[in-house]
């Protein structure tokens, strides 16, 4: 099976929502399919729903492995989900009762067919066939099953790997420049946190976003790849931008099955975009944000609250400490990445706790900002602080000087 050309991947997109619309009102008979599934499906419209909704079943029926294929093989999983959740009308936890499989994998499963399906009735309809040279000459069930068979072994007892996700892209740029050297082609990271992380194994990220260069260089000659990446809410975003790209109206979109089959795996979703001169691959994975343990020392108490509200929805945990007779004591306990000090404490000095923290072995590595109403930023640094903030502060100057620190 194989993606859409360059110039419709936007329609078999919405061809592919479109479709995934029609499964879950496969039995409604006062259901109006988009105009798309019309067009796709080669049906009059004037034949009504009915005609859809048989198309589809049809394209179902099609796809039916043949006897001899093995009860587990991918093909054979991918039709019995789909007609046990559309055909059957079965919920997602049904069908996995009925198949033997959790409802998480039934839902991945169910994106796989679904996309399966909206390819092949893409291929039988007026757009011209092309072959995946990922899948050339190959069964793809054969192939799918040997893809599953890695990433199984990766992920030995189910364990759930927490990916840094700029560590790895500094990984990948060793490696990936030597093969964008060869086009001229110049590769770099921009703009991701260093505490940004993703529930994905790193060998396999790695290798999706290097199959994505590889296949952005073969449309380039000369010019940048950039590789991006930011929280989207609960997810990760990574994006993979090539410019400029030449114009090459008579290849296929460079898509990849091997991204989509590792990222299925991992709950995660591809987008390919071409704007003009710009071609992007954008990389969707679950989020594992990664905290930050900040310990803030302040006699103000209200403040500290503060902090404490301010980094809701943050990597940063905050430890609050009102007594810097308490400090080393606290470190032990909590061991913080960073250290937020007051100055002007009611039984200590602030800079004669910022010497010892710089002098100390145990603490002369941890980062320290200096947050007071004494603005002696020279001396702050001298003695051994890595940034000053005055009071007042407010929630962006903070959170800007934690994210300052840990970049």
């Amino acid at each position: 099976m194989s993606e859409p050309k360059n110039e419709n991947i936007e329609a078999f997109e919405t061809f592919k929502e479109a479709l995934h619309k029609s499964l879950t009102h496969l039995n409604d008979p006062l259901y109006q399919p988009p105009k798309i599934m019309w067009e796709l499906l080669r049906v009059p419209n004037h034949h009504g729903v009915k005609a859809i909704q048989s198309a589809i079943i049809h394209a179902l029926g099609a796809l039916k492995p043949k006897p001899d294929v093995a009860p587990h093989a991918p093909s054979q999983r991918a039709y019995e989900i789909l007609t046990s959740r559309y055909i059957k009308g079965l919920t997602q936890e049904d069908t996995g009762l009925q198949l033997g499989l959790t409802a998480r994998h039934v839902r991945r499963e169910q994106k796989r067919a679904i996309n399966d399906l909206a390819q092949w009735l893409w291929a039988q309809s007026v757009y011209e066939k092309e072959v995946d040279p990922e899948e050339e000459d190959q069964n793809l069930s054969t192939w799918r099953s040997q893809v599953q068979q890695e990433l199984a072994a990766l992920q030995q007892g189910n364990r759930v790997e927490v990916t840094n996700i700029k560590s790895t892209l500094e990984g990948v740029l060793k490696v990936g420049k030597a093969l964008t050297a060869k086009y001229n082609v110049l590769l770099n990271i921009q703009n991701v946190p260093s505490n940004l992380a993703g529930k994905i194994h790193p060998s396999v990220l790695r290798q999706i976003v290097l199959t994505a260069i590889e296949k952005l260089v073969a449309y380039m000659s000369l010019g940048n790849i950039s590789l991006r990446a930011k929280q989207s809410g609960d997810s990760v975003t990574l994006t993979i931008s090539g410019n400029p790209i030449r114009e090459k109206t008579e290849q296929s979109l460079p898509d990849s099955a091997l991204i989509r089959e590792m990222l299925n795996e991992f709950d995660g979703e591809l987008t390919i975009q071409h704007n003009r001169e710009t071609l992007s691959y954008q990389i969707a994975i679950p989020s594992a944000i990664e905290s930050i343990s900040v310990l803030t020392i302040d006699d103000n108490t209200d403040l500290l609250n503060f902090y404490q509200r301010w980094t809701t929805n943050t990597p940063y945990q905050i430890t609050q400490l009102t007594d810097g007779k308490l400090l080393f004591e606290t470190i032990a306990e909590v061991n913080p990445d960073v250290i937020v000090l007051d100055v002007m404490l009611p039984e200590t000095d602030g800079w004669e706790l910022l010497t010892y923290l710089h002098e100390h072995p145990d603490t002369t590595n941890i980062p320290v900002i200096i947050c007071s109403v004494i603005r002696r930023e020279e001396l702050a640094l001298t003695l051994g602080a890595s940034l000053c903030l005055p009071k007042p502060v407010r929630r962006r100057q903070f959170i800007e000087a934690l994210d300052e620190i840990c970049r």
